[in-house]
């Protein structure tokens, strides 16, 4: 019976399939294999240059705001604006301060242009009061006078306020019909507030209706 060998301990530096070799450099990627580089947006550009990219997406940008009771599928906001949080932010300033802004009030009810004004943020006023080109077209249905007029009330009372921003909205309008143009007369005359009297005129004006006597804050 031959002798039982006693096993031996070889060291993995005397051992050609252990032995560890030195750490080398990953060769070079082959052409084509390069790692793909993350995707540059819109906001890896300087903000500066954002806002030249939105002015010429705004440029033929007109911004229609509907009456209340409008069909709601035209009630869409600009793409833009839904783009993201962001770009919201960097786009209102433009749009109320540049866009031609107008607006469509039937019978005087300003529910429509009121309900716009009030989401507008109270950082953004002071950027409407640098369009324009603002304007709101009246329009008379009815051969009957002004009823309630609750809305027109709520406007004047708005455009009289002397502590919130003022825009410099125009008026233009067809002519009214005689029965709601010596009714609006009345309604000028027998007002006491000078802000309100003189918003009204102009209204009148625009609509073609005289206001025989004194104007304006005599």
């Amino acid at each position: 019976m031959p002798p039982i060998s006693t096993p031996t301990y070889v060291a993995p530096e005397t051992h050609p399939s252990t032995a560890y070799r030195p750490l080398a450099p990953a060769p070079p990627p082959m052409p084509g294999q390069e790692e793909e580089r993350n995707p540059l947006t819109i906001f890896d550009l300087p903000a500066e240059l954002r806002v030249e990219i939105y002015k010429l997406v705004l440029e033929n940008v007109t911004v229609h705001i509907l009456p209340l009771r409008a069909n709601s599928s035209r009630n869409c906001p600009h793409a833009l604006i839904r783009t993201s949080r962001q770009v919201r932010n960097e786009v209102l300033p433009l749009i109320h301060s540049t866009c031609p802004i107008r607006a469509n009030v039937t019978d005087f009810d300003f529910s429509g242009v009121l309900a716009w004004i009030q989401r507008i943020p109270s950082s953004q006023e002071a950027n409407l009061c640098k369009n324009r080109d603002l304007r709101v077209r009246l329009c008379t249905t009815s051969a009957k006078p002004v009823c309630s007029g609750a809305e027109l009330r709520r406007w004047l009372h708005m455009r009289a306020d002397p502590h919130r921003p003022q825009p410099a909205w125009e008026y233009s309008g067809a002519r009214a019909q005689p029965a709601v143009a010596n009714d609006l007369r009345r309604r000028c005359k027998r007002m006491t507030e000078v802000g309100k009297r003189v918003e009204l005129q102009r209204m009148l004006d625009a609509m073609q209706v005289s206001i025989p006597g004194p104007r304006g804050n005599s």
